[in-house]
């Protein structure tokens, strides 16, 4: 049996959570993408943390679930 590290999106807004974005656990990933961005225009700082948190996620080497990692990707192409 294989086991494989995971990235969902759990993971994902357990990730954001950790930064200070207003997420809630019961939220879906699009509206977590549309709070983090909101959040984000709102105090362009938050930025840097949310493209670092995405950073340390892509970093861990797990697989991300597809839809988690293309969230994660248009994070970290937004300039800071």
């Amino acid at each position: 049996m294989m086991i494989v590290d995971l990235i969902d999106e759990v993971d994902f807004k357990e990730k954001m959570l950790g930064v200070g974005a207003p997420v809630k656990d019961c939220q879906t990933l699009e509206e977590v993408d549309s709070a983090l961005k909101v959040w984000a225009n709102d105090a362009p700082q938050n930025i840097s943390m949310i493209k670092s948190a995405c950073s340390e996620l892509e970093a861990t080497g797990a697989t991300i679930l597809p839809d988690v990692h293309v969230v994660i990707k248009n994070f970290l192409k937004i300039p800071s």
